[in-house]
C-alpha cells in the first residue's frame, strides 16, 4: 500500500492512502529516489512555510521555578587564548522549548527515558486550539467546552496519534524578559493556566500522541509558583505514554493544523530534552 501526505493548507490536514485531492500536494511513500536525492520531496518542501517554535537560550532565561537556571559561559573558548570560539553550557533537560517523558515524574515508568524512543516520537500532524484571545489568568483551567468551541470554529477535529497545542499567549511574557526588574524576570515559570480534567481526558482517551502549549507546564496551573491543577502530567498524559511539550514560542504564526518536526536530544537515561520545533505548513 503507497500513503500519501497531504500537505497542510491553512485550515485542514490529510493523511490518506492512495486518495487525490484538488489543492494538495502528495508526497508518495516508500520514497522513489533519482541521484539520492527525491523530487517529489524537494519540491514539497520548497513550498512549505517554515516557523520555528522555540525561544532563544541565553543565561538565566524564565524556566521552571524550581529548576536550575540555564547558564551559558560565552567566553569558554575564544580566539585570544584558544585560537577559536566555543561557548560551554549548563542547562537543566527542561528548559527552552523541551519534552516530558514519562520517567519525568513517574517513578513506575523510570526506564521510559527520552533516549529509548525513536527520532520522529514528535513528528506529525499538529492541531492548534488557540485560547490567546480567552486572556486566562494564572490558575485558569480550560475546559473541554472551550476547546470544542474553538475546534467548531477552526474546523478542526483531533484524531488519534496528533499532536495537540495549545496557544494560551504566555509567550508574550518572554519579551524583553532582560529589561524587567529581577524580581520579575522569572513570572512567565511561576504563573500559567492549565487544562481542565475534562480536556486532559478527552485528549487521552482520543490517544493523540503529544500535548504542548506555550507555557512552563502546559496542562499545569500554576499561581506564583503554586500549583493548583496537575491533571495531564500525572493521571491523563505521562502515564499513558503521551509526551508533554513545553515552552513554545510563535504559535500565533501558525495555522490551525500543520506538520510539527519536533527532535529531542538523544541523552542517555534522561527524563526529557531541549526541543527545536518548527512548524510545516
Amino acid at each position: 500500500m503507497r500513503k500519501r501526505l497531504w500537505i497542510v493548507n491553512n485550515e485542514h490536514c490529510y493523511w490518506k492512502s492512495g486518495v487525490t485531492k484538488p489543492g494538495y500536494t502528495a508526497i508518495p511513500f516508500p520514497l522513489e529516489c533519482t541521484d539520492g536525492i527525491d523530487t517529489n520531496v524537494s519540491a514539497a518542501f520548497e513550498q512549505y512555510a517554515c516557523v520555528d517554535l522555540s525561544p532563544t537560550f541565553y543565561t538565566n532565561m524564565p524556566g521552571w521555578h524550581s529548576h536550575p537556571n540555564v547558564m551559558i559561559v560565552e567566553d569558554a573558548r575564544n580566539f585570544a587564548q584558544n585560537g577559536y570560539f566555543l561557548q560551554t553550557l549548563f542547562l537543566p533537560e527542561h528548559s527552552g522549548c523541551h519534552v516530558d517523558a514519562p520517567a519525568h515524574i513517574l517513578p513506575d515508568k523510570a526506564d521510559q527515558t527520552i533516549d529509548i524512543f525513536p527520532a520522529n516520537a514528535l513528528c506529525g500532524i499538529a492541531k492548534k486550539i488557540d485560547l490567546s484571545q480567552e486572556n486566562y489568568a494564572p490558575g485558569d483551567l480550560a475546559s473541554l467546552s472551550k476547546v470544542e468551541e474553538v475546534m467548531k470554529h477552526t474546523g478542526i477535529t483531533i484524531e488519534n496519534g496528533d499532536i495537540v497545542v495549545f496557544d494560551f499567549g504566555y509567550d508574550r511574557y518572554l519579551v524583553d524578559v532582560e529589561k524587567k526588574p529581577a524580581h520579575q524576570r522569572n513570572w512567565w515559570g511561576e504563573n500559567e493556566p492549565g487544562l481542565a480534567e475534562d480536556v486532559c481526558r478527552f485528549l487521552s482517551e482520543v490517544g493523540v500522541k503529544a500535548v504542548g502549549s506555550d507555557t512552563p507546564a502546559c496542562d499545569t496551573a500554576q499561581i506564583n509558583g503554586q500549583v493548583t491543577a496537575d491533571f495531564g502530567h500525572a493521571h491523563y498524559f505521562l502515564p499513558n505514554g503521551i509526551f508533554i511539550v513545553e515552552g513554545l514560542y510563535g504559535l500565533a504564526k501558525v495555522p490551525a493544523c500543520f506538520y510539527l518536526l519536533a527532535l529531542p536530544l538523544k541523552i542517555k537515561g534522561r527524563s526529557g530534552s531541549p526541543l527545536r520545533p518548527i512548524a510545516l505548513f
